[in-house]
């Protein structure tokens, strides 16, 4: 797996549309793999006969895998080379996928989806930080907003193709993703070229270990969050990720040879972008979380329709994505791109909260649309910044950190909003029933309520399931909008970060000065 070829092209009138194609179809392959999990997790569960605490621990443990080591996957593409690493990567996701699929134990399941977790982490990161390579600065833009068109259309496809395959064995879903790197490895030496190995110091294993315990922590305590937000199960996972975290920045802020900058979030421009990254994914997973609910459970479509209507939001998204990339391109700042993308996601989550019961899917598509193209405008807008802003001595680390980002983000708005509906809604019964209906089994019997019609819940009976779909709606409404509030506010702190005269200063000379500074500070050795 030779990680020669031929030197990477620079085109002053365009970008190399053939590498940035293949990257988004490399990239797409760690979008789409949770997704198909998720689809396949329920046959699978039945027939390795799950507990249900490892349901649920099933469903999440790729992704804490993947946010854990995409940091120090990141260092270890800049040290190895980017393109060999990328080769790599894929070999090891389809060795945990077929791992995975053939597995006859929940141990072997489980182990499958670790190894993949970890390995899509670096595919993923090595396949965004090699748009820099393949496209000009001026470019950057555009090849940003085709890389995520391609991410969604595989996702997309594959999604379709995987809901068939299941419906024969789950297992053949869990062989979509090997088939896929089968392919992108051939034609990686073809097409994409050869980067240079950044030259490596002092490995920063503390580091590394700290910033993978505190992104776990934070992010499974998150996902919790869903359950119970007063769960030990949410604030004690939650509450030692920031621990572990707060260590990880104060022993950082001290070392030159950090696996991460930690001073570089104190630049205007990347928090600013790291806002960005956190909130259109928080507004992203939201809406992926909240309107199949409201789908299934109010209007009672099935699973087949409410799939068909995701890949519109998703064609929804590619259009932003587009948009995005071609305002990046002919100079329009990314503030103003992410300001108007902003907008779009504040209006259409307004626009969500209008339609009622029985509203019908054309209600919703306005707010679908709004939505959908405001945040993939702004994940157009980061994937710019993440690259344009990432200093030479820690690229791999920075540009990787926007996979963390992401799931932090998407992770809150997806557990955030099933718990402040479920939350608002349980209000809603226990009032109405004098609290007879209550605990931690009452969620369960109400989203059963609404699907089957019916409930063996002798207090839950009382109510009309009319009467406790209006209840739903209610929360939905009230949901949607203080998630419009938080988003705007974030919107506006984004703006305001990017805004900031010192937003333009180079990174290098930005951390040049702090490390100085850090240097000067250090207490001189002993004569």
């Amino acid at each position: 797996m030779s990680d020669t070829g031929a030197p990477a092209k620079k085109e002053t009138a365009g970008f190399n549309r053939a590498a940035v194609t293949l990257l988004g179809v490399i990239g797409g392959i760690q979008v789409f793999d949770p997704v198909v999990s998720s689809v396949a997790l329920v046959q699978a569960g039945s027939d390795l006969k799950f507990p249900a605490s490892t349901m649920a621990l099933a469903a999440g443990i790729s992704t804490l895998a993947l946010a854990a080591t995409v940091i120090p996957g990141g260092l270890i593409a800049d040290r190895l080379g980017r393109r060999r690493v990328l080769m790599g990567a894929l070999v090891v996701t389809a060795i945990g996928e077929l791992t995975t699929a053939f597995g006859l134990s929940i141990s072997m399941y489980l182990l499958g989806r670790v190894i993949a977790g970890i390995a899509l982490g670096v595919v993923f990161g090595a396949a965004y930080g090699l748009l820099r390579d393949v496209a000009p600065a001026d470019k950057l833009g555009p090849a940003m907003g085709l890389f995520n068109v391609m991410n969604l259309v595989l996702t997309a496809v594959v999604v379709v193709i995987a809901g068939i395959l299941i419906l024969t064995s789950w297992r053949l879903a869990y062989l979509l993703a090997p088939i896929a790197c089968a392919v992108c490895f051939i034609l990686i030496p073809k097409i994409l070229p050869n980067v240079p190995k950044l030259p490596g110091g002092k490995l920063d294993i503390l580091g590394m270990v700290l910033i993978g315990l505190g992104v776990v922590g934070l992010l499974y305590g998150v996902s919790n969050a869903a359950q119970s937000v007063t769960s030990p199960s949410c604030w004690g996972p939650i509450l030692f990720g920031l621990i572990a975290l707060v260590v990880f920045a104060a022993v950082e802020s001290k070392r030159t040879y950090a696996v991460f900058p930690i001073r570089l979030l104190t630049h205007p421009a990347f928090l600013g972008a790291v806002i960005m990254g956190i909130f259109w994914n928080f507004a992203n997973g939201a809406a992926s979380q909240m309107l199949p609910n409201v789908w299934q459970y109010i209007e009672g479509w099935g699973t087949g329709r409410v799939a068909v209507y995701q890949v519109f939001i998703a064609l929804f998204a590619a259009c932003g994505a587009v948009w995005g990339g071609r305002l990046l391109g002919r100079g329009t700042p990314a503030k103003n791109v992410s300001g108007i993308g902003y907008i779009m996601m504040v209006a259409g989550f307004l626009a969500l909260a209008v339609p009622g019961m029985q509203a019908g899917i054309l209600v919703f598509i306005p707010g679908m649309i709004l939505a959908a193209f405001g945040w993939m405008s702004n994940a157009t807008s980061q994937g710019s910044l993440f690259i344009g802003l990432a200093p030479k001595q820690f690229f791999g680390p920075v540009t990787s950190s926007k996979v963390t980002v992401g799931q932090f983000g998407y992770s809150l708005g997806l557990s955030g909003s099933t718990a402040l509906i479920s939350l608002l809604t349980l209000n809603k019964v226990s009032d109405a029933t004098n609290g007879a209906v209550s605990g931690d089994d009452a969620w369960t019997q109400i989203t059963e309520y609404l699907q089957k019609g019916t409930t063996g819940d002798s207090a839950l009976a009382q109510i009309s399931r009319d009467a406790i779909a209006s209840m739903y709606v209610s929360s939905f409404r009230i949901t949607l909008v203080i998630f419009a509030v938080i988003i705007a506010v974030a919107g506006l702190a984004m703006y305001r970060q990017l805004g900031k005269a010192k937003a333009a200063e180079p990174v290098e000379e930005f951390l040049s000065k702090e490390i100085a500074a850090l240097e000067v500070a250090k207490p001189s050795p002993a004569s």
